[in-house]
């Protein structure tokens, strides 16, 4: 059985997705990565087990040009560049694993846009590769439970559970000969990067709405952020709902320190900022 694979991947779930491929007797020709300044990274880990492994843009500089070969599969865990057809073409299957039930969240972040939505489930897909982004057909899905005390990390971190596994179910049925189902575009959405600058709250929103947009951007992400009347930017990473109804605000929007404890009123009522950091 051919286990031949080009592997496209970065962070700790590329690492782990890596580690049980070799422990099923895939053989990695080599790694398409980008630089990284955690402790321990993909390359790291290349290095250590003797895998080639190069940081290009398959869009700029097709490594299989100069390499002349052909692979059975390209799997891309976490892999920021867009694969172009040419690279792979070089493959009889180019799978790719990707955190939401698709075809629903296609694109960037999409752990933290579903928080954000307020969803109840969210979820991880294998998918064929195809010229779009996050459109191939799928080979298999597995949904998670989004509890209302997740945040865009711990949800991520409960990704990082099921990728592995993942990965070797699709491609034990790819290998028995299974049919991947075709996306119902009818029910496709697409959300982008999301950026530090985007974590400005609005407190004119409801209180369900600002408690998930804060959790989705908890720590360690960079977190939601307003300021205070002093101008001070103050990030939040906990917001919950305030039941005390002798707690009162006048003006929506406005950040109130009560006996030393800040709330907040919002559109329907009062939350309570639980944790934060003022800079």
């Amino acid at each position: 059985m051919n286990k031949s694979v080009v592997f496209c991947g970065y962070g700790s779930l590329a690492i782990e997705c890596l580690k049980v491929l070799i422990k099923n007797g895939y053989d990695i020709h080599f790694i398409l990565t980008h630089k990284d300044s955690s402790s321990y990274t993909l390359t790291d880990f290349a290095t250590e087990n003797g895998i080639q492994y190069y940081y290009d843009d398959m869009r700029k500089n097709n490594v299989f040009d100069s390499n002349q070969i052909s692979v059975e599969y390209i799997i891309s865990i976490n892999y920021r560049y867009i694969l172009p057809k040419k690279f792979f073409d070089n493959s009889k299957y180019a799978i790719n694993i990707h955190g939401s039930l698709l075809p629903s969240y296609r694109g960037r972040t999409p752990h933290v846009w579903s928080i954000i939505n307020g969803e109840e489930y969210s979820g991880v897909t294998c998918h064929l590769i195809d010229e779009g982004i996050d459109t191939g057909e799928i080979i298999e899905q597995v949904r998670v439970k989004i509890e209302t005390s997740d945040t865009g990390y711990s949800l991520l971190k409960k990704f990082e559970e099921i990728y592995p596994s993942l990965l070797i179910d699709s491609l034990t049925k790819i290998e028995a000969g299974f049919v991947a189902i075709k996306q119902d575009s009818t029910k496709a959405s697409y959300y982008g990067k999301r950026i530090p600058e985007m974590g400005y709250i609005d407190f004119y929103k409801n209180k369900s709405q600002i408690i998930n947009f804060v959790r989705a951007q908890a720590y360690p992400y960079p977190g939601a952020y307003y300021f205070l009347n002093n101008g001070k930017k103050i990030i939040i990473n906990t917001i919950e709902n305030e039941y005390n109804t002798n707690i009162y605000i006048e003006k929506i929007a406005v950040i109130t320190d009560i006996g030393n404890e800040y709330y907040v009123r919002c559109n329907d009522g009062i939350l309570k900022i639980v944790d934060y950091k003022i800079i």
